[in-house]
């Protein structure tokens, strides 16, 4: 693993397989608070995340707020 891909982990404050919930959701792509989903990657672009609602999304730990919902 390289220091990008280190930083973009700590930088998501979660791991690959957490289930997390949108807290706020400024990045207009249309998640309501409330919304989960399990993060299935995450990049020095953002965490990709497979939501409940049947799709897969990748969103921006400084624009959407989310939590660890587990």
């Amino acid at each position: 693993m390289g220091a990008r891909e280190l930083a973009a982990r700590i930088r998501a404050g979660v791991r690959v397989g957490a289930v997390i919930e949108v807290v706020q959701d400024g990045s207009g792509d249309g998640l309501v608070p409330g919304a989960r989903g399990v993060v299935e990657a995450i990049s020095p672009d953002g965490v990709l995340v497979a939501w409940d609602r049947g799709f897969s999304l990748e969103i921006d730990p400084d624009v959407t707020a989310y939590r660890n919902a587990a």
